[in-house]
């Protein structure tokens, strides 16, 4: 034999287990389980508008962030691109000094040799123009 269920009965003669100090029903008609999943789908709703407004403030970061790494990656760039520029440009200074070098000592070279050619020439003048050596020079004659 079966028993008869609750929800075949009639709402005015459901009886209660023992226990339970109220009907299954409220005011407006509605059953707690009406109600409960009313509740439940109001609480889902608002988690899904707060996941909403979440994914849309991660969305709002993350595109932020990518800014952020753009213009850094555009900083860094400039900044080797200069390097570049800078080491390229030192380096070109460094052969113009070595070769601004090498010629101040081919010149300092030079005038020593010519200041050496000079002192001897003007002791081969003094020698010549010596009272010794016009003696000798008048003797010869």
């Amino acid at each position: 034999m079966q028993k008869p269920g609750f929800e075949k009965l009639p709402l005015g003669t459901q009886t209660l287990p023992p226990g339970f100090p109220a009907p299954f029903l409220f005011a407006d008609g509605l059953s707690s389980v009406e109600t409960l999943l009313t509740n439940i789908q109001g609480l889902l709703k608002v988690a899904v508008d707060n996941a909403r407004v979440q994914e849309k403030q991660v969305q709002q970061e993350r595109k932020e962030l990518k800014m952020e790494l753009y213009r850094e990656r555009e900083m860094r760039e400039s900044l080797e691109r200069q390097l570049t520029s800078e080491l390229h440009s030192r380096a070109t200074i460094q052969k113009r000094l070595k070769k601004e070098k090498k010629a101040k000592r081919k010149l300092q070279e030079a005038l020593e040799f010519e200041s050496k050619r000079r002192e001897q020439v003007e002791q081969a003048l003094k020698q010549a123009t010596s009272p010794e050596s016009l003696r000798m020079s008048l003797n010869v004659y």
